[in-house]
């Protein structure tokens, strides 16, 4: 069974190879999935060396050396830091969609990179179809409006694929305004009878998840 799945998009990589001094990519395209298994029979060494000629993976590497798989381990830890040298300001969203359209998603995001001049680095948790694209800029403070429109785009096309703008980080008040547009009208009066069950005088935590 596998037990780690980490998949890094092209620019992450090159950033990760800059940031490293490794050699892994190639070109923007040159994916990286790193990912462990609970055992490695024979069986199961000879099935996902398979699958992944099954679809053109190519610097294929695979250890039981405890050493080697910690290396390989830390490039995703270092994922952010190495992305994060590239700019001054930055956003890490975080959304999910099913396992079926995450190929898609994440070529999506690369499209919405290119089409609105925005320095997007995808990386996330191919297991569960969770996502981290990390936006960059230099110029300002706060987000540029073609930050924030890639972002709104990404949003949207998340909930199209039966997505959530929020996998595993929660909702803060930047993304609170996506709330309604996921979970529906109903859901939101419900939250607020709720919250109004438990806070009459409405002095817990006011104006942030339900204003």
């Amino acid at each position: 069974m596998l037990t780690t799945l980490e998949a890094l998009d092209g620019k992450t990589v090159k950033a990760l190879d800059q940031y490293e001094k490794t050699d892994y990519a190639q070109s923007d395209q040159s994916s990286l999935l790193i990912f462990s298994m609970d055992s490695g029979s024979d069986l199961k060494l000879k099935t996902v060396q398979k699958i992944l000629a099954d679809y053109d993976a190519w610097h294929v590497n695979i250890t039981d050396d405890p050493q080697e798989a910690a290396k390989l381990i830390q490039l995703r830890r270092d994922m952010l830091p190495a992305v994060f040298s590239n700019s001054k300001y930055h956003i890490m969203e975080d959304m999910a969609v099913p396992l079926s359209k995450l190929a898609e998603m994440v070529a999506y995001i690369d499209r919405v990179g290119k089409d609105l001049d925005v320095d997007i680095y995808t990386a996330g948790h191919a297991g569960d179809g969770n996502l981290h694209p990390t936006l960059l800029w230099n110029d300002q403070p706060n987000p540029p409006e073609k930050v924030i429109e890639a972002v709104r785009r990404l949003f949207r096309k998340t909930l199209a694929f039966g997505g959530t703008i929020s996998g595993e980080h929660a909702v803060g008040m930047s993304k609170n305004q996506w709330t309604n547009e996921e979970l529906g009208d109903a859901v939101d009066v419900l939250q607020q009878q709720i919250k109004n069950l438990f806070d009459p005088m409405g002095i817990l935590n006011p104006k942030r998840k339900i204003n």
